[in-house]
């Protein structure tokens, strides 16, 4: 009693949605964690900067963060363990991202050659 291709294909994407949820969801914890780091080593700067701290929902504050990520502004900070810190958060980001794409890619491939195989 095996599943037909399209429940196959229907589970694969719904593992992949809660996978992918899950890896977003540590990946914004270890965010928030860097976050509070900043805040405590550097709380004037973390201050005038708006207070950048990602989160779930779009808001000012989790703008501020990404872009402070994205343009590796931590490096103006002055603090080498920080810096470390934010380059390896950006690099896990950006694996993130290939990861969840390029799988969601293989999803779709999959589901194209079920579609049109038979």
């Amino acid at each position: 009693m095996g599943m037909d291709s399209e429940s196959a294909l229907a589970f694969l994407a719904l593992v992949w949605l809660v996978g992918g949820l899950i890896l977003m969801g540590r990946y914004i914890r270890q965010g928030r964690a860097l976050a509070d780091a900043f805040a405590a080593r550097h709380p004037e700067t973390y201050e005038a900067l708006g207070r950048p701290r990602p989160g779930y929902f779009d808001g000012p504050r989790k703008t501020r963060f990404a872009r402070f990520v994205a343009q590796r502004e931590f490096r103006n900070l002055g603090d080498p363990i920080l810096e470390v810190q934010f380059e390896e958060h950006r690099q896990s980001e950006a694996r993130l991202v290939l990861l969840l794409l390029s799988s969601l890619g293989g999803i779709a491939l999959l589901l194209f050659i079920s579609r049109h195989a038979g």
